[in-house]
């Protein structure tokens, strides 16, 4: 299961790749159950892209009741390096007659969780002359940890919550 959440985030990342005019990407990747790497080729669909292109985000955000915008969050370390956080600008919804804020609704965030990769120094253990003492040097390699990240990919209007008092 770990082996096709890798190779779908690679796949994802892949799309990163389409902007340097690649058609595939060639990755190699290992199971946990074997010593073995396998290497898999992976294509984009540039089909996929002509669709996304009609409506920009942006244009959903100013059009919603519930307005947002998107501010990006980038570190170097991980793998996308940057990620775009929608951040509500109402607590109340917008009225869709006038357009003044209608107190009766929330605004809330709709969040998703997303899979990454973390940029990590790694870590090779050398024995000392003395087989007791173990010391543990960095040699300037890295390998990349799989994570997740929750992600605020817009806003919404609900109804508040009631809680009855007895």
């Amino acid at each position: 299961m770990l082996l096709v959440l890798k190779a779908l985030l690679v796949l994802s990342v892949s799309s990163l790749l389409q902007a340097r005019k690649r058609p595939a990407v060639m990755v190699q990747m290992k199971d946990a159950t074997s010593s073995r790497g396998v290497s898999v080729q992976l294509g984009l669909d540039t089909s996929i892209l002509r669709d996304m292109s009609r409506t920009s985000a942006s244009d959903v955000a100013n059009m919603s009741l519930s307005p947002w915008i998107y501010r990006d969050d980038c570190k170097a370390s991980r793998l996308p390096m940057r990620i775009s956080q929608a951040h509500c600008l109402t607590s109340g919804c917008l009225s869709p007659l006038g357009g003044q804020e209608d107190s009766s609704l929330e605004v809330k965030p709709i969040r998703y969780e997303i899979l990454v990769l973390h940029r990590v120094q790694k870590q090779t253990k050398i024995e000392k002359r003395t087989k007791k003492e173990k010391q543990t040097k960095n040699r300037g390699k890295y390998e990349f940890v799989l994570g997740t990240q929750v992600v605020t990919v817009g806003c919404t209007c609900v109804r508040p919550a009631i809680i009855p008092q007895k």
